[in-house]
């Protein structure tokens, strides 16, 4: 992951990195500790439940 997409992802809120491209989201989410992860799949899967509202 290059220097550049790691500032990409680092200056987005939470809320908008499920809108991200996700192999950039996942290279990223395998140097950040597992707390960070956590709350990004509670972030997509509260995205996702509200679509089907």
């Amino acid at each position: 992951m290059s220097e550049h997409e790691y500032n990409i992802i680092r200056s987005k809120k939470l809320t908008d990195i499920p809108n991200l491209p996700a192999h950039l989201v996942i290279k990223w989410l395998s140097t950040q500790p597992e707390f960070i992860g956590e709350a990004i799949a509670k972030c997509c899967y509260q995205q996702i439940a509200g679509a089907s509202l």
